[in-house]
């Protein structure tokens, strides 16, 4: 057990070192923030695996353009890439407490029509999109 706990903080310190900075760290809720590595269009959205929120791992990758959130999911649209002819939808369950595997749970990469099915089966379809970059829509 302690050499499986000693590789999972290995592994997010690497993934820390070599892909977080705060060029363009902005908050959404809890732990949950947009991260962007080099440029705006590197924009991801990280967990803070901290507690002064200076190291993030990535729950859902480049290029998170927009999000929105309840006490439960956040909702995320992401182009792959910076390819703005197709949207990816991502529900994300929201960790208060620490946790070491932020992504886990997540659902997605989804289509709009299986972002809206999925939104009524979990009962957030009320959850709107309130926070946009919209030079990267």
């Amino acid at each position: 057990m302690k050499y499986f706990l000693k590789y999972i903080i290995s592994f997010y310190i690497l993934i820390c070192l070599f892909s977080c900075n705060d060029l363009n760290n902005k908050h959404i809720t809890e732990r949950y923030y947009f991260v962007a590595a080099d440029t705006k269009d590197n924009t991801s959205l990280g967990y803070s695996i901290n507690d002064d929120n200076s190291s993030f791992v990535d729950v859902v990758g480049e290029t998170v353009f927009s999000v929105g959130y309840n006490n439960r999911y956040i909702i995320v649209k992401q182009h792959l890439t910076n390819n703005k002819k197709n949207t990816n939808y991502y529900i994300v369950p929201i960790y208060i407490k620490f946790n070491y595997s932020p992504e886990k749970g997540v659902i997605g990469p989804l289509s709009v029509d299986e972002f809206n099915t999925k939104s009524k089966e979990l009962h957030i379809e009320d959850i709107k999109f309130t926070i946009t970059y919209d030079d990267l829509k």
